[in-house]
């Protein structure tokens, strides 16, 4: 079966939020797909946590090593020919 993901997943996994273990029991297995954007999204995710002081730049490193670890396949998509 085929899943999507979107970035409040992934980045609870990557930085070990409460639910990680949770939404990888859910996931294991399964073809995960997520918007193309989602790189763009992580980045911005990180970008505001900086801001708020919420993770440090060696705890971000670990995080993006983490999530090139994830397979996904990213998709694009068409909101104006729906």
């Amino acid at each position: 079966m085929s899943l999507v993901v979107d970035t409040s997943v992934i980045i609870s996994v990557i930085i070990n939020e409460k639910s990680k273990s949770k939404l990888i029991k859910i996931t294991e297995g399964e073809n995960l797909i997520a918007p193309s954007s989602l790189h763009w999204e992580i980045g911005n995710a990180f970008s505001a946590m900086f801001k708020r002081k919420k993770i440090e730049i060696d705890s971000a490193k670990k995080a993006i090593e983490y999530y090139k670890m994830i397979p996904l396949r990213l998709v694009d998509v068409d909101i104006i020919n729906q």
